[in-house]
């Protein structure tokens, strides 16, 4: 199936996909030349294509939301550019949320507030997570399809809708696009063996976000059946990014740590593989108190403590942490010393601001151990800058140090004189006495 993708691609275009699946694709250089005529010529796509679609509908409804430019962008972002492609996937878009969200919903964004409660159970399940980053910083969406449960297809097409909206909203996915992740090893294969999967497929080619490598991971030969027979309704271009992976936990991670997917961003126990769900439902947990209609919901939740995951920054108060997030830290301390050691301090506040930053985008917190029930507390800002400055000038300080021990002083080979004067923890001497009586005059 991926033979005859490429077979179908120019050798141009064949190389544009290898590199967009690794991660060293070209960023998109968005002119502004290439965004007007871009925008000029989806509006022309549209105006010739919409008569009655539901697109149409949308745009008599509240000619604002579809006309907005930044909603818009998000398409031509989505499809590269390619007008045609972009008019023809808003059109799309249009379709499925209507049928999914009901036309009172069409012309306005999606809230949590907008989901039902078996739509909050799918969300909260943690079957379609938002990962954290792959080593070319492009957000990964993963999916354990052992746990897909619903009462109705529609559950899970709306959480779907949702989370990758939210995902959207960051440009930088709108530009870089996403990592997808379809992991059924083991416990985790299809417990609904394929059902509702079309319409997760025309769902998904509906929403405006670039998946820039498509990667699964099985362990039966049935489900590598199965996929083969989704990836032949994939465009041409997905098609040849798309990637399977047959083995075990071991062999599938160890194949997903090539394509710059660290083992620690799959949320399973290293051990064990059950699901860990800490980092999930920590998120989930926060838009729900972020939305006032949902109170209610949100204090009827299980009480969440929240536990470190590998992308979090640790301070154990003194004691040296190797968590992914620690080492990610320490990486970006040790390169952007000389920047930091030369600038002013404004400068300074920037450069920590970009790393606090880089850690959060990466799915990552700063946090601090404490005593209690709840035995991981989230750092303020202010205080993860500290610790960051502090983070620099200990960085500074231990190659001085070793330097200057190096330095200081010259070796003798025999034993010190009657007349030295010998500091530290030794009997006294005539030098030491003569200091000690010059010091007392």
């Amino acid at each position: 199936m991926l033979s005859d993708a490429f077979h179908k691609l120019s050798f141009e275009e064949r190389q544009e996909q290898q590199d967009a699946l690794h991660g060293v694709d070209d960023k998109i250089q968005e002119e502004a030349a290439l965004i007007e005529n871009s925008l000029k010529e989806l509006d022309d796509h549209l105006n010739r294509t919409k008569r009655g679609s539901v697109y149409e509908k949308a745009e008599t409804m509240n000619p604002a939301y579809a006309h907005a430019r930044a909603f818009r962008l998000m398409f031509l972002r989505g499809n590269r550019y390619d007008a045609k492609a972009a008019a023809n996937q808003m059109i799309r878009f249009f379709a499925q949320k209507e049928k999914i969200f009901g036309t009172e919903k069409l012309v306005k964004d999606i809230s949590i507030a907008d989901l039902d409660q078996d739509d909050l159970d799918f969300l909260k399940s943690g079957c379609l997570q938002l990962g954290g980053k792959d080593m070319s910083n492009r957000q990964i969406i993963i999916q354990f399809p052992g746990i897909r449960n619903f009462k109705m297809i529609q559950n899970e097409l709306r959480a779907r809708y949702f989370l990758t909206m939210i995902a959207l909203e960051s440009e930088e996915v709108q530009t870089r696009g996403a990592v997808a992740i379809t992991y059924t090893v083991g416990e985790y294969r299809d417990s609904k063996e394929g059902g509702g999967y079309l319409e997760n497929m025309r769902l998904a080619m509906s929403i405006p976000i670039y998946i820039a490598a498509n990667l699964m991971c099985c362990d039966e030969y049935a489900e590598y059946l199965l996929a083969s027979t989704v990836v032949k309704a994939m465009p041409v271009k997905l098609r040849a990014r798309f990637r399977s992976h047959y083995g075990s936990h071991v062999e599938c991670q160890y194949q997903l740590s090539t394509y710059g997917i660290h083992p620690g961003l799959i949320p399973l126990d290293p051990m064990t593989f059950a699901l860990r769900l800490e980092r999930h439902l920590n998120w989930f947990h926060s838009l729900l108190t972020a939305s006032p209609k949902n109170s209610t919901i949100s204090e009827q939740s299980d009480l969440l403590v929240r536990s470190e995951t590998p992308d979090d920054v640790l301070f154990l108060g003194g004691t040296k942490s190797n968590n992914v997030g620690n080492l990610r830290l320490r990486s970006l301390v040790k390169v952007l010393t000389p920047s930091y050691s030369s600038a002013v301090n404004d400068k300074k506040r920037v450069i920590v601001d970009g790393m606090i930053s880089d850690i959060h985008k990466s799915g990552g917190r700063f946090l601090k151990q404490v005593k209690g029930p709840q035995p991981w507390s989230e750092l303020t800002v202010e205080e993860t800058r500290k610790k960051i400055a502090q983070a620099f000038r200990n960085h500074r300080r231990r190659p001085n140090a070793t330097q200057q021990k190096e330095a200081i002083g010259n070796p003798i080979a025999d034993s010190p004189g009657p007349n030295d004067i010998v500091f530290g923890k030794t009997q006294k001497n005539r030098g030491r006495e003569l200091l000690q009586h010059l010091i007392k005059d």
